[in-house]
Formats: C-alpha cells, structure tokens, sequence
C-alpha cells in the first residue's frame, strides 16, 4: 500500500475508532515515525504511545504479541522522516511511451511502473527511477488478474523493449524504470494510488468516477452513480440500521 501523506495518513487513523487489523503494521510504522518526527518523543515515549494506541483502537490487543515490533518501530523512528507527497505529476514524453505500446495490459502496467518510480524518485532525489515492490503489488494496483508466469512475461517485454531494466542480483525485486523524463512539459497529475491501472483507463476516456465517500477509482455502472461499492454497502447498511431505530421507537 503506497501513503502518499504520511503525516495525513496518521492523523485520519487517530481520528478513527478502530485500526482496520490489515494495516495495523503499516499505522504503527508510520506512527511511530510522526511521533519521532513531530512530537519529537524518545523511544521509550514512542513505545507507550503505541501502546496506548493499540489498546485503544485494536480489538483483542495483547501487549506480548506486539512487544518486539513495537520496539523494532521505535528503535527505528529516526531513520526516516515521514513523507509528504501530494502526488506525482507525468510528463508528455512519459505519457507518450506508455500510449506507443499499444497493448492495454503492457499500458497499466508501464503506466502503474512510471507513477511508483516518480513517487520514489520524489522520496529520494538520487533514486534515479528504482523500485522495490513484489510483482503482486505492482499488479494489484496496475489492475491486472493474471497468472505468475505472465506477470513475469509482461515485465520481461517492457525490459526488451528498453523500458525497464532489473536488479543484478537474481534475488532483488529491484526494477529501474528508464523512462522518466522531467524535461517535457507536465500533462497529468496524480494523486491517489490505490487504482492506478483505473486512473490510466479514465485518462483514455474509459467510464470510471471517484468514489463521493473513499474517492477510490471505480467502474461507472449508470449517470447517478456517486459511490464505488463498499461506501454504497456501508451507506445502505447504516441507512437499515436507522430504519430499525425508527420503526423501535414508533412500536
């Protein structure tokens, strides 16, 4: 999962009642970072911050299970400083070798590839275009089903057409993407990375709205369509919810 805002991303998570547990790991990280960074708190600071906020927002939290990754994110909070990105910005040049590959597979996933080396290289200025994600990361958010073999395929013709270029170590999931082009003029602008093989189907014209509730990328079903399908269903759900209070209180 790519936060863009960590500072942002922490903030919303204090608000929240609970920690979804699926990224219990990735809040704790960040947080103890922002704590580090912001509130500028020592590890032993840091540890019972953590700590309180498990307690708080994790269901069922048991201070043994957590004691040594707790400590492992303290320890490690000054390493970096959080990040704060708004987004990345694509170049004309860039837009223009995704569109030449004329394979909409081969397009998201060129496309998802360009959007992660851009973030990186806005992480860290001397980057040069390198990134470091499983293929099953990179294909989630190129929107893309396919078997492991043509995972590697696909990554295997962007490489022989010059695109890209892998790590000399056969066990790095390091990929250098070679067409990064700061000199052209900017063209688009993005900002979320959740759906990023959606973001480049609605630059092509394709059906495709922002979510009123999430502002995730999803599939237009008809004009008034306003939510992707889990705002709808907790939208629906809660509506269910104030109906039976109604209906308890007229009886």
């Amino acid at each position: 999962m790519i936060i863009l805002n960590e500072r942002e991303y922490v903030e919303n998570a204090l608000l929240e009642e609970s920690v979804d547990p699926a990224k219990a790991y990735l809040t704790l990280s960040i947080y103890a970072r922002y704590l580090y960074h912001e509130k500028q708190m020592k590890k032993t600071e840091i540890i019972r911050e953590l700590n309180a906020f498990m307690e708080a927002k994790y269901p069922r939290y048991n201070p043994v299970d957590w004691t040594a990754l707790i400590e492992k994110y303290a320890a490690r909070a000054s390493k970096y400083p959080l990040c704060e990105c708004p987004g990345v910005w694509l170049t004309e040049t860039e837009l223009s070798t995704v569109e030449n590959l004329q394979s909409k597979v081969l397009e998201r996933l060129a496309f998802t590839l360009l959007c992660l080396a851009k973030f990186r290289n806005f992480r860290n200025p001397e980057n040069h275009g390198w990134i470091n994600y499983s293929n099953g990361e990179i294909y989630s958010m190129a929107c893309i089903n396919t078997t492991a073999f043509e995972k590697d395929c696909r990554l295997n013709q962007l490489r022989d057409l010059g695109l890209i270029r892998f790590a000399k170590r056969v066990d790095s999931l390091s990929i250098q993407v070679l067409f990064t082009d700061e000199a052209s003029e900017n063209r688009l602008f993005i900002s979320d990375f959740r759906k990023l093989g959606y973001e480049w189907k609605l630059y092509n014209g394709e059906k495709y709205l922002r979510c009123t509730g999430c502002g995730i990328l999803t599939k237009r079903q008809n004009n008034r369509q306003k939510y992707c399908k889990h705002c709808s269903d907790l939208i629906r759900s809660s509506r269910q919810k104030e109906l039976m209070r109604e209906r308890r209180k007229i009886c």
